[in-house]
């Protein structure tokens, strides 16, 4: 399986368990992330069409667990190096539940993906919504300082954005995250309401392993060091239960 992410922060903390997943299942993944800090669809759009080299790009082999970081990478330079699977477009946190922002970048990418790949699944991933403790002013100013409402609009705005542009799935590590929301790890699943902590990163590599390889978190070994079992267990639960509603 070979899965190209261009994202920014959020997507790498997505990443950071994926392999691991994949590695205890038995699965061969070659995972890479093109990760520009803060960057927003029009900033991936924008690198795009003037080749900006200005990529980290972010790279687990199949079964290794470090991750390889060369920097200085054009955007069109990863879309062509493989015959990629999976090709994934995120918007960024701030403008995730803001539908005008992604158009008409996200259009345009996802064509650029498709014409450069025809057999490989483009997604869009859901993005997590802030939590209450969140004291960035975009937070307060556009979603009401209200996690809920944040989460509300992300959602609606995938689903609209996705069938406007013929995106083949959404990955909804939001609604995990929602989901576990509602548990005793509120608050919990980011370090400053905002950037995800190692819960919140392994909750979303559980929804990427169940959208890319079709099958269970539940089903990899894997599981958190030093996180009491029913934890781990609560977080594949959570992961699974939204994989499973969105591929219906």
């Amino acid at each position: 399986m070979k899965v190209l992410s261009i994202g920014n922060e959020q997507t790498s903390s997505a990443h950071l368990y994926l392999n691991r997943l994949a590695k205890e299942a038995g699965k061969e993944l070659l995972l890479s992330n093109l990760c520009y800090e803060g960057a927003s669809v029009e900033d991936h759009y924008r690198n795009y069409t003037d080749e900006e080299e200005v990529y980290f790009y972010e790279t687990y082999l199949p079964f290794e667990t470090e991750m390889m970081r060369p920097d200085g990478i054009a955007l069109h330079e990863a879309v062509e190096e493989e015959d990629w699977d999976f090709i994934t477009l995120q918007q960024n946190g701030e403008l995730s539940g803001d539908e005008e922002s992604y158009k008409p970048y996200l259009g345009e990418l996802s064509a650029y993906c498709r014409m450069m790949h025809p057999g490989a699944k483009i997604m869009l991933v859901q993005p997590w919504a802030f939590e209450n403790n969140c004291t960035l002013h975009c937070f307060r100013e556009f979603y009401g300082k209200d996690s809920e409402n944040m989460f509300e609009m992300i959602k609606h705005t995938c689903s609209v954005t996705s069938a406007n542009e013929e995106i083949d799935g959404i990955i909804p590590i939001g609604h995990a995250f929602r989901l576990l929301g509602a548990t005793s790890l509120e608050n919990l699943l980011t370090k400053d309401g905002v950037q995800a902590s190692e819960l919140g990163a392994f909750a979303a590599g559980c929804v990427l392993y169940e959208a890319f390889f079709g099958e269970s978190c539940l089903d990899s070994p894997f599981k958190l060091k030093d996180v009491p079992d029913e934890i781990n267990e609560l977080i594949k639960i959570c992961a699974h239960t939204a994989a499973e509603e969105y591929n219906k």
